[in-house]
């Protein structure tokens, strides 16, 4: 299962921290916006307090307001303005506005604003105070109050916080937007660092090149000692397998001349029995030899062969086999191709199909290819008998032969195969345009940069090979 995106995690992190801050400080303006409003309506009705009590007396025994009072409101019904003026028993004096109502107010009151249900499910805030006047001798006790409805407040807090939330979802996205880009410049170098590996894996480079943060530079820098370790490792081990072969050769050719040395005096069964061994130990040797000096996909980045020039130099070398000078070798290769492969490798494989290819071709044997998504599919064709479909998985075995005649231990095709496999490739065998075998195989591959991006069908050139026939008869 494939792990999140870190910078997709950072950015998920960076949205519900935002979230919950945005979120908490959006609560705090609105518990304080809240409590400020509260505090301006505790004023304002102390006002309007001090304004009834002013115009508050007694007419004789009964009490009156000396003068109207100045918030029009008072004069509407159910307006949200209200006052009242009672006793112990009862209201005395009230505003029009309370029309058939009265405050219920609390006892008892005080100096700071309280609320109190109204009719419809509506709030007031309310303030009251307690007053004694003198009548003849007489003390009589009014309470006095004023309320404001709670509606205005809550207009003001709903308006508040969709100005509030508005805001916020403004600041929200500047922050998220620079969060973003604060993450992904942060990350760049982790960019840079895939874009030097992915230019390792194409094979155009060795190392991790390049300057990095301090962050990242130890672990470039451990990344290419491990690069530079390994490679000295291959090449020891290249060198011993190296040694293992000389070593080898002395005892098997030994033990070779013992078999001559058997049949001469007669004990044929002997000797054939101990050179088929011989054969079986130098088939066994040679294979394994041949995948222990094998890079395979534990090569190290940057490798990769110049696959024209590869193969002309092979064909040089097969041209001196037995045979040779009765076929025409052909390199349809496009100039410039590269192959991701150790040369080496690609050497012992192409080698093992150019000989194969030279036991059993009439006339020619090509080497084309097709490029194709980043793939480069080489073949190597001949004009022989061809192999049956029924024989084809049978002779990529070890040691198998479609003609028992044939010259050869029938490792060829093996050991490409065992090599090709350390890159995690197939070697495939089909029929040829020609008639006769087509074995082919596919590898990570392009053209050069700086040749032209030119695409060789993988096909043998009718045209091409008639021509090289012509100049070789010549």
């Amino acid at each position: 299962m494939r792990a999140p995106s870190l910078r997709w995690r950072l950015v998920l992190l960076a949205a519900i921290t935002i979230a919950v801050t945005l979120g908490v400080a959006g609560l705090a303006l609105v518990l304080i916006f809240e409590r400020h409003i509260e505090q301006r309506v505790e004023q304002e009705l102390d006002i309007k307090l001090t304004e009834l009590l002013g115009a508050f007396a007694l007419d004789g025994n009964q009490p009156k307001l000396s003068h109207m009072l100045s918030d029009p409101r008072y004069e509407q019904p159910l307006s949200g303005a209200y006052w009242q003026v009672s006793t112990d028993l009862a209201p005395v004096l009230q505003s029009r506005s309370l029309w058939d109502q009265s405050l219920a107010l609390r006892s008892p009151g005080g100096r700071r604003a309280y609320e109190i249900a109204w009719p419809n499910d509506v709030t007031l805030y309310v303030i009251d105070r307690q007053v004694t006047l003198e009548n003849a001798g007489d003390l009589r006790r009014f309470r006095l109050a004023v309320g404001l409805d709670h509606a205005d407040v809550d207009a003001l807090r709903a308006s508040f916080i969709g100005d509030v939330v508005n805001a916020l979802g403004v600041i929200g996205t500047v922050l998220l937007i620079g969060a973003w880009l604060q993450i992904h410049l942060g990350l760049r170098p982790l960019a840079q660092l895939r874009q030097r590996l992915a230019v390792m894996h194409a094979g155009r480079s060795d190392r991790l090149d390049g300057v990095f943060p301090s962050e990242v530079a130890p672990l470039a820098e451990d990344l290419n000692a491990l690069l530079d370790r390994q490679r000295d490792m291959l090449r020891k081990a290249r060198e011993r397998a190296g040694s293992l072969a000389h070593g080898l050769k002395t005892p098997l050719t030994i033990l070779q001349g013992e078999a001559r040395r058997l049949d001469e005096r007669g004990i044929g069964d002997a000797a054939n029995t101990l050179r088929d061994q011989v054969r079986r130990m130098r088939a066994h040797v040679e294979r394994e030899l041949a995948r222990a000096r094998s890079h395979g996909s534990a090569a190290p980045g940057g490798l990769h062969t110049k696959a024209h020039k590869s193969v002309g130099k092979l064909m040089d070398l097969v041209r001196r086999m037995p045979r040779s000078d009765e076929l025409v070798f052909i390199n349809n290769l496009p100039i410039g191709l590269l192959m991701q492969i150790d040369p080496d490798d690609f050497g012992e494989v192409i080698g093992n199909l150019l000989d194969n290819a030279r036991k059993y071709a009439r006339g020619n044997v090509v080497v084309s290819a097709q490029l194709r998504d980043g793939f480069a599919t080489l073949g190597v064709d001949d004009d022989g008998p061809g192999i049956p479909a029924h024989l084809r998985q049978r002779l990529v075995q070890r040691g198998e032969q479609a003609n028992e005649d044939a010259e050869g231990s029938g490792l060829g095709l093996a050991i490409a195969r065992d090599l090709l496999g350390d890159y995690g490739v197939d070697l495939t065998i089909a029929d040829s345009p020609s008639g006769g075998c087509r074995i082919q195989f596919s590898l990570p591959g392009g053209i050069e940069a700086g040749w032209p991006q030119v695409s060789v069908p993988l096909r043998v050139a009718s045209a091409v090979t008639m021509a090289a026939k012509i100049r070789t008869k010549m």
